[in-house]
């Protein structure tokens, strides 16, 4: 796990270079940072440190990640605070395990059905909550129909 404090300035000449350019999650529009380190040609500080590198819960390739929070808002249950991880003392390794069990879910539509990655779109659900929604609103089916149907083998020779 990288520490945050570690990283080190950019140069001005690249400083200079992004000026005007902002952070790529959606809703943010805050200036890139101004630190080297992962995630440095695309996010603000707030959100490069939020990057599981640095022990929070967003992940580049999945943006929505960036909105998850430690705390599910359907049963409230705080992974941080579960006793069976309590036991850690080593926070990165407390985050990199808790990090797992809470998922960012879309509370409206979808990215494949036109909804967005944006903070007010994405709610914080603990592993067993979301199993429970996406099984009872059916989520798991949305896209059966959309797979085509595998082509049958030609028997021809």
């Amino acid at each position: 796990m990288l520490d945050f404090k570690m990283d080190q300035i950019k140069s001005q000449a690249v400083i200079r270079k992004e000026m005007g350019k902002t952070c790529t999650i959606p809703g943010c529009g805050k200036p890139l940072t101004h630190m080297q380190g992962p995630g440095s040609g695309v996010l603000c500080r707030d959100h490069q440190v939020d990057q599981r590198e640095y022990g929070g819960l967003g992940r580049l390739d999945r943006k929505h990640t960036f909105h998850r929070q430690w705390e599910c808002v359907a049963c409230g249950w705080n992974v941080l605070e579960d006793p069976r991880i309590a036991d850690v003392e080593d926070e990165d390794i407390k985050r990199s395990i808790a990090r797992g069990f809470m998922h960012g879910d879309h509370n409206g539509l979808t990215r494949a059905e036109g909804g967005d990655d944006s903070a007010e779109n994405i709610k914080s659900l603990c592993f067993v909550c979301h199993s429970k929604k996406t099984i009872l609103n059916k989520d798991h089916l949305r896209n059966r129909n959309k797979i085509a149907a595998p082509k049958a083998r030609s028997t021809a020779q």
